[in-house]
């Protein structure tokens, strides 16, 4: 299986991107920058010719579509010529109009999900993003339901090569189901990004916890959002 680059400057450089077949989670508090370095990744699989999809947990797809926009990233041509799959699970409410560039879900419906997974690998989708969903949301599903779709998951990602990447926003509190849902859900990640703002220099950081087959620093590493998206920053010797 080969690497995948993200396009985020610094980060290729050091673990070579992310590798096909895998699931990755990106974790930590609101305004860390997990969003933007999965929008990011999706945008250089677009550069390079690849079809991409993104799920929305948590705001109406015309705002995601806006928030690519603001880094120079209009993906209103792919999604014309279907190499943008657009998927909205947040809610949609009747009295609003649906979009007809959008594929609408449940994520209470399992069979509908496996439905749409498999429609995304017939149109040979290399990469895929789900978010930004809060942490809380997983304790508010029964384990019973959640082990069959963190195992359908997995395989979904290996057999048909795709690069997962699921924004999962970290709760500033945590009851014993949410912690047993996020203990299920990293133990069955391939790899996985913490994010964080430092309070001491007010940077925002990442930190590879996990990344299979692949050497990487465990050390929190500086970044900066720009216009053209994250940037690593060199770290002092």
């Amino acid at each position: 299986m080969g690497k995948l680059k993200t396009g985020i400057q610094g980060f290729d450089e050091l673990v070579g991107g992310i590798e096909q077949g895998t699931r990755n989670i990106l974790y930590g508090p609101p305004g860390t920058g997990k969003t933007v370095f999965a929008m990011q990744f999706l945008w250089q699989g677009l550069q390079e010719g690849e079809t991409v999809a993104f799920d929305v947990f948590d705001k109406p797809f015309p705002r995601l579509r806006w928030y690519f926009q603001t880094f120079g990233w209009d993906i209103t041509p792919y999604e014309k010529k279907k190499k943008f799959i657009s998927i909205q699970a947040f809610p949609h409410f009747p009295q609003y109009q649906k979009d007809p560039r959008v594929i609408y879900f449940s994520l209470d419906d399992f069979e509908e999900m496996r439905r749409i997974d498999k429609l995304l690998s017939d149109a040979h989708v290399t990469r895929f993003a789900a978010g930004d969903f809060s942490e809380q949301m997983f304790g508010l599903y029964d384990l019973k339901y959640m082990l069959p779709v963190e195992q359908w998951t997995i395989n979904w990602s290996y057999f048909d090569n795709i690069v997962n990447m699921d924004i999962m926003t970290a709760a500033s509190q945590k009851d014993l189901d949410v912690s047993k849902a996020t203990d299920l859900d990293f133990n069955t990640a391939n790899n996985i990004i913490y994010f964080r703002i430092n309070k001491k220099t007010f940077q925002r950081e990442l930190r590879i916890v996990k990344m299979e087959g692949t050497e990487h620093p465990l050390e929190w590493l500086p970044f900066e959002i720009t216009r053209k998206g994250i940037k690593l920053l060199k770290t002092k010797e």
